[in-house]
């Protein structure tokens, strides 16, 4: 598919999951495989799911599939979530933005994977986690400046010093660990290349 400006944001996940370069691919399952890994080991404490920053709806019908109980994906764009519903018809979205997230939203497990990096307020958006999060929380980010660097000599992004489009936030594993502690106990860290992914537990 075709990339989506919405809001003056670039939404979705197009140039990732749907990448034809092999070695993109293999690190993409590898991060893949360590979302479900850290997903299945909440199931049993978890009835009621939540995706926020949802995109296309991958991480959402993969975190489906780990026995979390009932699932739902939100996002802020409107026509990326068009595409979430044609993909994943038995799963509800709802266009929410993660700022104005509430009781509504709230959920045993929560996760939002590859959307803090995006966001103009962070620590909003984190707090925002947190007041919806009942028992676990799933985050992942790009581990910087690692990602930055592969992507400059992948060829990518040069002109950017190999930022990817949209990326205002940009953390190591310690510095985005420290960041999440503000909020949440972390359980668990892992690093698939070249991300970090947090299990936490609100405090």
């Amino acid at each position: 598919m075709s990339h989506i400006i919405e809001d003056g944001v670039e939404a979705g996940t197009w140039n990732k999951y749907e990448s034809r370069n092999p070695v993109q691919r293999l690190l993409v399952r590898r991060f893949l495989d360590t979302l479900r890994e850290l997903a299945r080991s909440c199931a049993a404490d978890c009835r009621t799911a939540l995706d926020v920053g949802c995109g296309e709806g991958v991480t959402t019908a993969l975190l489906r599939d780990c026995g979390l109980g009932e699932i739902r994906g939100v996002d802020f764009s409107a026509g990326i979530l068009e595409v979430a519903r044609r993909r994943n018809p038995s799963i509800p979205f709802e266009r929410l933005s993660i700022y104005d997230l509430g009781e509504a939203q709230r959920s045993d497990f929560v996760s939002a994977c590859e959307v803090l990096e995006h966001l103009e307020r962070p620590d909003d958006g984190l707090d925002a986690l947190a007041r919806v999060c009942g028992s676990h929380c799933l985050l992942s980010v790009p581990n910087e400046p690692l990602f930055r660097g592969l992507n400059f000599f992948a060829g990518k992004y040069w002109s950017r010093l190999g930022n990817s489009p949209g990326h205002l936030n940009h953390w190591s594993s310690g510095a985005f660990r420290r960041f999440v502690e503000r909020r949440f106990r972390v359980v668990d860290i892992r690093r698939p290349l070249p991300w970090t992914i947090i299990l936490a537990r609100p405090k």
